[in-house]
């Protein structure tokens, strides 16, 4: 497997989130985990998507985001830890996963907010000069975030932001404690 597959979070993974949990690797018990614990990446990209992400998403959704990051770190770190990708990927991905939901984006279309999320990341990365295989993580993490089922394949990253929506919130996968000082909008 390429570097690239590994490092921006491309390596295909079972779609079906009950084939992934049945095995052993998905038993382990949860640790309490601090929000402060999880470092957000500290590079020029990281922060200008962070920047970006204020400004652009209501309150509610970049706190949504920065939970989806903190549960998903939380749930790779814990439950499978073999998962290897940047963090930066991966932040990006949670900072813009919703930015097709915002008033502006969500009336400019007729598609869905997934899609134009996808493609609205994909420019703004590409203009933040993000190398290509890293936008395009991002953007296809976006546009199947949504996409649940129980057949095909889905990238590490997709998955993962799959997994911290839904399960973050309906399912003891981890156990969090997060304070709302340890979330709050700077």
């Amino acid at each position: 497997m390429s570097d690239t597959i590994k490092m921006y979070g491309w390596e295909a993974k079972p779609r079906d989130v009950s084939v992934l949990l049945q095995g052993p690797k998905s038993n382990r018990h949860p640790e309490p985990q601090k929000v402060a614990s999880n470092k957000l990446p500290d590079t020029s990209l990281a922060k200008s998507v962070l920047e970006y992400a204020k400004k652009e998403l209501n309150v509610e959704t970049f706190n949504h985001s920065m939970r989806v990051y903190h549960y998903g770190k939380a749930i790779q770190t814990q439950q499978f830890p073999d998962w290897k990708f940047t963090d930066e990927t991966f932040f990006l991905a949670c900072l813009l996963h919703d930015i097709g939901t915002t008033d502006k984006n969500i009336s400019a279309t007729q598609m869905s907010f997934e899609f134009y999320g996808g493609f609205l990341a994909l420019e703004l990365l590409k203009d933040l000069q993000a190398p290509v295989e890293q936008a395009g993580s991002v953007a296809e993490a976006i546009i199947r975030h949504q996409d649940i089922g129980e057949s095909g394949k889905i990238t590490t990253i997709g998955l993962l932001i799959q997994l911290a929506t839904i399960f973050g919130t309906e399912h003891a996968i981890v156990v969090f404690i997060m304070t709302e000082a340890d979330n709050e909008r700077r």
